[in-house]
């Protein structure tokens, strides 16, 4: 561990661990504030898009929680040859995967899904004015706060879009997580950042049927077949009590036609999310 973050962090237990990285509490020595750390091992990076999205990540994340609460800010960088260490705001509440798995009821109800789907989309909609495109967006990555409020983490695989010295950067390569990553991501060539509509509409999904996923599969391959053939169905026997509307916005954001899926600022005009969920047309 960088020596900089011994003399001013007391590191505590594990409270989380992904692909590369592993989460500790911490907190400040001269304050006694309470943070997180996010440790990631260089060497566990295989390729050159993880190691970009490694060297990226503080940065990015940083310029997207600017004014925007619905991202975990980082404080603090640590950094040596071999690891990185973000010091990072302390979301006391679970991840929506965990919340999913506890609830009593395995669906969620159309009022409780628009208000974090409205909060996701805020977040997300701010960052795609920054030309940032987060790439994984999964209930993983989607934490509650003490407030219960949504906070978008991890930017790992994050990018940036913009334009520098009057050329456009475009977006590529094959990142994500298989049962939520867009299928333009899949065909190896460039996108843009409506691949994040599109995971962002597959964890409404996954909320409204209590735990399905629109694509899945006993293998990635068979996963990644699915998503790129995009057929979406709406069983009966899970989405009977799910409103027209709420069917119709997903349809609009798990759309294979990136032309016709909506952006954020549009999820955000969508009648389901300004009515809050509270559509009773059924069908």
């Amino acid at each position: 561990m960088v020596e900089e973050l011994r003399q001013e962090y007391r590191v505590g237990e594990e409270i989380g661990r992904g692909r590369f990285g592993i989460v500790h509490r911490c907190s400040a020595l001269s304050t006694g504030d309470i943070f997180a750390v996010k440790s990631i091992d260089k060497l566990q990076l295989s390729d050159a898009i993880d190691r970009e999205g490694v060297e990226l990540e503080a940065t990015l994340a940083c310029l997207a929680s600017i004014d925007n609460h619905g991202v975990v800010p980082v404080h603090a960088v640590y950094e040596n040859t071999d690891s990185i260490h973000l010091i990072m705001e302390l979301c006391d509440g679970p991840d929506l995967l965990e919340w999913l798995r506890v609830r009593p009821k395995p669906q969620v109800s159309e009022p409780e899904a628009a208000v974090i789907m409205a909060q996701l989309m805020q977040s997300l909609a701010i960052c795609h004015k920054r030309d940032i495109a987060h790439r994984d967006i999964k209930p993983d990555n989607i934490l509650f706060d003490r407030d219960g409020r949504v906070r978008l983490s991890d930017f790992g695989s994050a990018a940036w879009f913009g334009t520098q010295n009057g050329m456009e950067h475009k977006l590529s390569g094959l990142v994500g997580t298989p049962c939520y990553v867009a299928p333009e991501v899949l065909r190896a060539g460039e996108y843009d950042e409506k691949v994040d509509v599109w995971s962002a509409g597959v964890v409404m999904y996954v909320m409204l049927s209590g735990g399905a996923v629109p694509f899945g599969g006993d293998t990635p391959a068979d996963v990644f077949g699915a998503v790129l053939r995009g057929n979406l169905r709406f069983p009966f026997r899970i989405f009977e009590g799910v409103s027209s509307a709420a069917k119709d916005l997903m349809r609009k954001m798990i759309c294979r036609d990136t032309s016709r899926r909506l952006t954020a600022e549009q999820v955000l005009r969508h009648p389901w999310i300004v009515t809050g969920g509270t559509v009773m047309d059924r069908s």
